[in-house]
Order: structure tokens, then sequence, then C-alpha cells
């Protein structure tokens, strides 16, 4: 890739940056963000009383663990320090300002994560087609969970890929689980979302010490304890519910009750895919597909087909993937998918189109940026690849 087509990808990364800002500060607020604004105010409210303050229950917001809502508001009240005025008047510029710190600090983490697996060309594209993605851009500022889902999950990731296949220092793997813990803290099932990153890992240490079992083993278990205690801490240090159900001895019934709840599902009963109607309940088996295909830009999808093609063209030359880059290709493809055939299997209730996915786009991005980085460098070899690119 050459130095003018880079400054002008950064130009568009910047531009479509400085527009995600100023859209998300100008938008107002969405129905559902008075929730998240009163959620994490009880809860705040709960631990500065050191717990005395019991007035924490609001609709349904036991389901939820309510961490980021209440770092959220906690961060609000520097506003608040700073001019109250201002605070109480636009509070919809203060959630939305917090919102989108997070968005670009996951945007971020895609970067470090791709420059580290493959290399800068592909990490900067991959942050334009996720920008340039209006579900991601779209959600940037007023999504209070999902994007926060992708922050969460792709530095978690990163961390964990520097642990698991370069030093298992205790530094990533606490970096590591502290954003686990973070997701978790926003959705209990971010765990799930997860896995296959950890399980990827632990079969590549087994590989490695495939000689010397005792010692993975006797590692491991410190390190094991480390990463649930502290996704347990994080998960429950913003949830009076489950404190008080700890305190009364209902801990397990409180986690068992708000399982079956989730999986019962209260939210929309019907959506609405590709001009037709459906019940959330029974969601169509065909509903990913609808969405990719008649809900995502086009060329995204043409990259996305190219990149497949391109994984499996045989021939010789540059077009190849070699067999490190497979696995690394593997394990993104895994991430994608997994929680798409989880939620199949399960017959889970999907609906408002990709949102509750939104952590997938960045990562269908990377898969995209592989593809345009070789459209781009092979752009001036002939007149059909430029045809083609065009």
């Amino acid at each position: 890739m050459t130095k003018k087509i880079k400054l002008l990808i950064l130009i568009f990364i910047s531009a479509l940056m400085i527009l995600a800002w100023w859209s998300s500060l100008t938008i107002g607020l969405s129905s559902d963000e008075y929730f998240h604004h009163i959620n994490g105010l009880k809860r705040y409210n709960f631990l500065v009383s050191f717990g005395e303050d019991r007035n924490f229950q609001f609709r349904n917001n036991d389901l939820y663990p309510g961490l980021y809502d209440t770092i959220s508001y906690t961060l609000s009240q520097i506003f608040y320090l700073i001019n109250k005025n201002f605070y109480v008047n636009n509070i919809d510029f203060v959630m939305h300002f917090i919102n989108v710190l997070f968005s670009s600090l996951s945007l971020l983490g895609l970067y470090i994560f791709t420059k580290k697996i493959l290399d800068k060309n592909i990490a900067l594209l991959s942050v334009f087609l996720t920008l340039a993605n209006p579900f991601f851009f779209g959600h940037m500022g007023m999504n209070s969970k999902d994007t926060i889902i992708f922050f969460s999950l792709i530095w978690s990731t990163y961390f964990f890929y520097i642990y698991f296949l370069e030093n298992e220092k205790i530094k990533h793997l606490i970096l590591g689980s502290i954003f686990v813990g973070f997701g978790c803290g926003v959705r209990l099932p971010f765990l799930l979302v997860v896995f296959p990153v950890i399980l990827s890992g632990f079969i590549f240490l087994i590989c490695k010490y495939r000689l010397n079992y005792l010692y993975l083993i006797k590692k491991l278990s410190l390190h094991v304890i480390i990463f649930f205690t502290l996704i347990t801490s994080l998960v429950m240090i913003c949830w009076p519910h489950f404190m008080v159900a700890i305190e009364n001895k209902e801990g397990i019934n409180f986690l068992l009750s708000n399982i079956e709840r989730t999986l019962n599902f209260e939210g929309p009963r019907t959506g609405l895919i590709n001009g037709q109607y459906y019940e959330v309940f029974n969601s169509p088996k065909t509903y990913f597909l609808k969405v990719f295909v008649f809900r995502f830009p086009i060329y995204f999808l043409i990259l996305i087909f190219l990149f497949y093609a391109l994984a499996f063209y045989k021939k010789k030359n540059n077009f190849e993937i070699n067999s490190n880059l497979f696995i690394k290709f593997f394990l993104i493809n895994i991430i994608i998918f997994f929680p798409i055939i989880i939620t199949i299997i399960f017959g889970i209730g999907l609906y408002d189109n990709i949102r509750l996915f939104l952590f997938i786009i960045p990562f269908l991005a990377i898969l995209g940026a592989f593809s345009l980085n070789h459209l781009i460098n092979f752009f001036n070899k002939s007149v059909k690849l430029k045809f083609i690119f065009f």
C-alpha cells in the first residue's frame, strides 16, 4: 500500500470519526437511554451509601449486572461538578460523550489487535470498514450495551492473545480478565461470546506443554482462580440485587431465576425483517442470512465473499493464505460464527436487526480488510484489476 493511499484512508477514518462524535453529541436521547441513566443513578447511590440506600429496584433492572451504567453515571458526575446547569440540561450530550469515547477506544483496540496479528495496512482498513458500516457507526454514541460488549471483547481478546501465545505473564491475564469481567458486567452471556478465544488459548497451551502437563496444571490452577475471582468481583460490584440475595442466602436461586427470565425474554414480542413480521420467540432460522444479504452494504458483502474466495485459492501467488494466517483467520471466523450458531441451535429470540451481535461487525471488517488490501496492492497490475477495484 502506497503512502498516498494510507494518507487517504487516514483522512477517511478521521472524517468518519469527527462525524461520529458530532452525530453522537447532537442526536438526542433514544427511548432506552433513560433506563440506563436511572439504572446507573440507583446503583451509584447504593455504592456511595455503602449499601444503605436500598432503593435500587427499577423496572426489570435486576436482570442486568449494571457495571457500565454505573461507570457511565459516575463519569457523568465530572460534568456535574464542573457545571451543574450544563449537566442537567444536556444529559444526552454527557451520556453520548461517554458512549462514543468507549466506542472510539474499542476501535483503537481493533487497530492494535489487527496490527498485532496481521499488519498495519489491514488494521487501518479494518477500522475504516467498521466505521463505514452503518450499524456500528449509528450505535457509537447512543448504545450503552452492544458497543461496550465489543469494547470488552476486542481488548480481552488482545490481552489473552498475548498471554496465551507469547508470555503467559500474569499482568496480561489480569488485564484480559478485567475486560472479560467488564463485558459480563454488561451482559452475563458475554462469557459465552469470549469462550472461543479462551478455549483456543487453552488448546494452544496444551499443545505447547504436551510433555509437561503437571507444570501446566500447577501454573494454570492459580491463574484460573485469578480469572474467575476478577470476573465475579466485577459482575457483583454494581449489582445490588445479587448482593442482597447473597446476604439472604439466596444467591444461587437469584442467578437461576435470572437465567430463566433471560431465556424467557422480557422484550418485544414481534420483529420485522425484510418486510415480514415474525414472532421473536420463533425467530426464523434464516434471520442472520437475511440481515447480511438485505441490510449490509453491498461493498461489505463483496469484500467478505472475496475473502473466502482468496482463502481457498490454491495457486502459489500473493493471494495464498499460508498456514499461520489460516489459523488466525480461523479463530476470527470462530469468534464471528460461534455465537450465531449457538443462537440458532437454542432458538434465542432475535430483534433489532444485528444490534445484539454488533460485536461481530469489526471482525467481519478484518476479513473484508484483507480482501481490500489485496485489491489495493494489485490495483496497478492490469486494466482488469483496476476495473474490479472500481
